[in-house]
């Protein structure tokens, strides 16, 4: 025996709703389902650490995306490490997302800037004695993307941060691994 449906009588009007078990693709719509409810799931490891000064380290990590595992390998954007990359994402002067893994500002390849925050029309100056905010992001391959904050904050401010729009390959292809703080 199983279930085709549940129908509701309410009178003489009845409610009903097709809710048995639809074993075609079955596998594939548990997986989609999957996905959308619980999206790229942490389920160990991918552990930031800061490695030298404002370098970043990630451990191997464990993830499902849907009904399927992966497994991430470890991280290290310093110089003593591979060096592994640090994806950057922040806009140009046209609005334009802009993904750079090259130097910027007197910040190396691998390191976090202490120096710029994000605007609409590109880089601007972290002011004195302010904070700025950084996102960092595990893609699903296991690379580091971090998205610049869009703002110069007090210290209060910039824990009350919150995640800024993100870049199309940062929002559909990574998880949110860690919100980094510089002054």
């Amino acid at each position: 025996m199983f279930t085709l449906g549940r129908v509701y009588r309410d009178g003489v009007t009845l409610h009903i709703v097709n809710s048995g078990v639809n074993l075609y693709n079955h596998m594939r719509n548990n997986h989609e389902r999957l996905i959308g409810v619980r999206g790229f799931e942490r389920a160990s490891g991918g552990v930031i650490a800061e490695k030298l000064v404002r370098y970043l380290t990630s451990t191997d990590g464990v993830f499902y995306l849907g009904a399927n595992k992966i497994a991430t390998t470890q991280q290290d954007t310093s110089p003593t490490g591979p060096p592994d990359i640090l994806t950057r994402w922040y806009h140009d002067a046209g609005g334009n997302w802009v993904s750079n893994t090259g130097i910027e500002g007197a910040s190396a390849a691998g390191q976090i800037s202490n120096e710029h925050y994000d605007t609409p029309t590109g880089l601007a100056d972290i002011g004195v004695a302010r904070y700025g905010v950084f996102w960092l992001f595990i893609h699903f391959d296991g690379d580091l993307h971090v998205v610049y904050g869009i703002g110069t904050y007090k210290l209060a401010l910039a824990e009350m941060a919150l995640v800024p729009i993100l870049p199309d390959a940062v929002r559909d292809f990574s998880t949110l691994a860690a919100k980094i703080i510089v002054g």
